[in-house]
C-alpha cells in the first residue's frame, strides 16, 4: 500500500509538472507573431516617434528573435536568450551588449550601446491581442520614458 501511495503521488507531481510546462508554452506561443503599433494609443517623449513600428516575434527554445520595422523602411533583426545573459551584436550599424529575461509574465529586453540604450519591460493582455511595451531610454539627450502598444495581426 506504502508503494502504491507513493508512485500515485510521484504520478500526480509529475503530471502537474508537464501541466505547468504546457501551459507555459502556450503562453509564450501568445507572443510569437506580428504586432502592429497602434499611434493614438502610444506615446513618445516630446511628442515625437515613429509613424509606424512592426515587430515580428519568434520564441523558441529559450531565445527571442525580434524583427522590428520602423516608418516602413528601417528594420533591424536581434535574437535574444532569455536566460538574462548579456551578448554583443550589432543592431542597425551599431554594436550593443542585449540581453532579455523574463519576469513573471513579462520580457525584459536591455540594449547598451557606447551612445546610451534603452530597457524595455514588455508584457501581453490576458487574451494576448494587446502587446504593451515600457521604453526607458538614455543617451546624450538624457533619459526618457515611452510607452507603445501594438496589436497583433
Amino acid at each position: 500500500m506504502k508503494a502504491y501511495v507513493c508512485t500515485l503521488l510521484m504520478a500526480v507531481a509529475l503530471l502537474t509538472v508537464i501541466g505547468c510546462s504546457s501551459a507555459l508554452a502556450q503562453d509564450k506561443a501568445k507572443w510569437t507573431g506580428t504586432w502592429k503599433m497602434v499611434p493614438e494609443k502610444s506615446q513618445f517623449a516630446n511628442g515625437g516617434g515613429p509613424s509606424s513600428i512592426v515587430i515580428k516575434l519568434e520564441l523558441k527554445d529559450g531565445a527571442v528573435t525580434e524583427t522590428m520595422t520602423l516608418n516602413g523602411d528601417h528594420s533591424f533583426t536581434a535574437t535574444y536568450t532569455t536566460d538574462g545573459k548579456a551578448k554583443s551584436q550589432e543592431v542597425m550599424g551599431n554594436v550593443a551588449e542585449t540581453s532579455a529575461k523574463w519576469n513573471g509574465d513579462a520580457l525584459s529586453i536591455d540594449f547598451k550601446h557606447e551612445k546610451g540604450g534603452f530597457a524595455r519591460t514588455i508584457t501581453l493582455s490576458p487574451d494576448g491581442k494587446t502587446m504593451t511595451i515600457a521604453v526607458h531610454h538614455s543617451g546624450e539627450n538624457g533619459e526618457a520614458d515611452e510607452t507603445v502598444i501594438l496589436e497583433k495581426q
